[in-house]
């Protein structure tokens, strides 16, 4: 399984391994060879089909049941890792990926994030992001195909859309995510 990540600018994408994703984390603890971390909140869709260029009328087609969901980013240490090896090693660290597990279907989409039901972000208790809408199924499309360029999309891959800025989160800081109805994450960086 791929995770495959459109960034919020779009145009582009990169990939975070499968060892990144976790379903429920209450603590992460940042490695030594990190500077700093930030949290990005996604939306991330599991894909229904396999496909390669794959063109933007079509790409509703892929998308099956999704969920909220943060991205912790990394800030490395200077010269900590080899520069080669510099952006693997920022989007591989283990459980940096939050998804939790109940994946919401398709058809419910359209209401998921609206101003009566907002995807936020906090920190300490403190509202760092507050998310009313989702860019709709449009543009995720259009991000899709622009991902499906590039690389096969196999059943099973995880798309993560990303929704808004970084987030920075310091040590012994608490991130709480909330979502929809029900949704929810709660993590201490350690």
């Amino acid at each position: 399984m791929n995770i495959l990540v459109s960034p919020l600018t779009g145009g582009s994408f990169y990939f975070r391994s499968d060892s990144t994703l976790i379903r429920a984390l209450t603590d992460f603890y940042k490695p030594d060879y990190v500077e700093s971390i930030s949290a990005v909140p996604v939306i991330c869709f599991r894909s229904e089909r396999s496909g390669k260029s794959v063109l933007e009328q079509f790409a509703r087609r892929y998308l099956g049941p999704f969920s909220c969901g943060i991205i912790l980013k990394a800030v490395l240490r200077g010269d900590s890792v080899k520069e080669a090896d510099r952006i693997f090693v920022q989007n591989a660290l283990d459980y940096s990926t939050v998804i939790p597990y109940d994946l919401i279907p398709l058809d419910r989409l359209p209401d998921s994030i609206s101003a009566s039901r907002p995807f936020v972000i906090k920190i300490n208790g403190l509202e760092r992001c507050r998310i009313e809408q989702h860019p709709g199924i449009q543009e995720l499309s259009r991000r899709f195909a622009d991902i499906s360029r590039y690389c096969s999309v196999r059943t099973g891959d995880m798309l993560a859309f990303e929704l808004a800025p970084e987030v920075p989160v310091g040590r012994e800081e608490h991130l709480t995510a909330t979502f929809g109805t029900g949704g929810s994450i709660s993590i201490i960086v350690r």
